[in-house]
């Protein structure tokens, strides 16, 4: 399901986080699915920059995935007939928007998006390594709109202890931007699951640094002149139960993050910590799928120069089959890190309901709906985007999916009129498909729900 949880993008918003997330999970309406496994950790963003600290993130980040792909190669000669999953999806999609920016008065544009991504494993999940790489590229008429770009690579490595006890690694770098928001980053993530009978016990440590810059879109402003970088420590430990197709679990994250300039460019200090405690589940009810989660979320600021803030987050999601048909429910709210003004916390809250009808093996017909709002904390401010829209999907055989889509969309940001605008896009996706087999009961797909 299309959960709309990325960054605030004003820029051809959903057109733009539709194709990242089609590219990183390719999945037709026709009951058929290439997803090798879920990232060991968060997606994160990596843009490369000329200077400063990110100049040194990026040659950190060469050095570690260089470092990673020489301890894979060396035990690869140990593992010959270890099973491979390799899978690429390269596509295409052209159209016109009629105001991919989603300000007042700015013209229509031709759009075109190349998408290309490869997930790879050999082995398991469990006991193996693997990677996950995408590219995504959009571009408008440039005397309209800047190009946007999405790149992201996560290396990863899991070992297994004994009968009982797993051990996950990954390296996450990523590069996103869009005419409104430049994000970079690069991620370590280690993680341990413990199984003792029905129970998994978990717990898991990530570092991250980033670097962030946005434009204030709420009076149209200008990139700061300089990134607000960031370093992130944070820590999580819990317990799940499971019977049958049901899991239930509860966690426990703790974070602190400190910015490296000390103060911000208005000069408020932004360091702050982050406790949430969470609750999840995920079940099959019949050929339904459910899973949620509720975590009281808090971030306190020792300086005292920001209010705390306080909020529940939350996710659920319900996928419901029906003879030729498919409902699927989702609704997620999360916080997102921002560089505007007098503001840390973005809070982040979608809804999207689509209803998929198959036609027969080779055709499907989907109407979508999907609402997102990014309210920032402190600054009384909010960004709402709803849009309704239909797609129409068409197997051609041996990998290659066509389809022909269009939607309509309103924006209205505080303080600006509402702006309706509409899209109308064709593509062709392909996938290739260099997988030796998986062993026999395994699939590489993990269950767990609790991040």
């Amino acid at each position: 399901m299309l959960s709309l949880t990325g960054p605030p993008a004003r820029t051809n918003q959903y057109f733009f986080l539709y194709t990242s997330i089609l590219a990183n999970i390719y999945s037709d309406n026709f009951g058929n699915s290439s997803k090798i496994y879920q990232p060991l950790s968060i997606k994160f963003y990596c843009r490369h920059r000329t200077g400063g600290i990110m100049k040194n993130i990026v040659s950190l980040s060469i050095s570690l995935i260089l470092l990673a792909s020489a301890r894979t190669t060396s035990n690869a000669e140990d593992h010959q007939k270890t099973a491979e999953t390799s899978i690429a999806v390269i596509g295409l999609k052209g159209g016109f928007d009629s105001n991919p920016s989603g300000v007042a008065g700015e013209k229509g544009s031709p759009v075109g998006t190349v998408y290309a991504t490869w997930d790879y494993l050999r082995g398991t999940i469990q006991d193996g390594y693997g990677l996950n790489l995408t590219l995504v590229e959009t571009q408008y008429d440039p005397r309209n709109l800047a190009a946007a770009r999405g790149h992201s690579l996560t290396l990863k490595h899991g070992i297994t202890l004994g009968e009982a006890t797993v051990i996950q690694s990954s390296l996450s770098a990523a590069d996103e931007q869009t005419w409104s928001r430049r994000k970079s980053s690069l991620a370590w993530r280690e993680r341990i699951d413990h199984a003792l009978g029905p129970f998994r016990l978990f717990a898991s440590g990530e570092a991250r640094i980033t670097a962030l810059n946005e434009r204030n879109v709420f009076n149209l402003g200008d990139f700061l002149p300089w990134n607000e970088n960031f370093a992130t420590l944070s820590g999580t430990t819990g317990v799940a139960w499971k019977s049958g197709q049901t899991e239930i679990g509860v966690s426990f994250s703790a974070a602190q993050v400190r910015f490296v300039d000390g103060v911000d460019y208005i000069g408020f200090r932004r360091d702050h910590y982050r406790l949430q405690p969470n609750l999840f589940f995920s079940t099959m009810l019949g050929d339904a799928t459910l899973e949620g989660s509720l975590s009281p979320f808090r971030a306190a600021f020792p300086d005292k120069e920001f209010e705390t803030v306080d909020s529940l987050l939350y996710t659920a999601k319900l996928k419901l089959p029906w003879r030729s048909f498919a409902l699927e429910l989702g609704s997620n709210r999360s916080v997102e890190d921002t560089t505007l003004p007098f503001t840390v916390i973005d809070l982040v809250t979608s809804h999207e309901a689509k209803v998929t009808a198959k036609i027969d093996e080779r055709n499907a017909v989907s109407l979508i709906a999907r609402r997102k709002t990014d309210d920032y904390v402190g600054l009384d401010a909010r960004s709402d985007q709803k849009s309704i829209g239909l797609e129409y999907q068409r197997a051609l055989g041996d990998g290659l999916l066509a389809t022909a889509s269009g939607s309509w969309r309103r924006t209205k940001e505080t303080g600006l009129a509402p702006v309706d605008s509409f899209n109308l896009l064709l593509g062709f996706q392909k996938q290739i498909d260099l997988s030796r087999g998986l062993p026999a009961g395994s699939n590489g797909q993990p269950t767990q729900k609790d991040g």
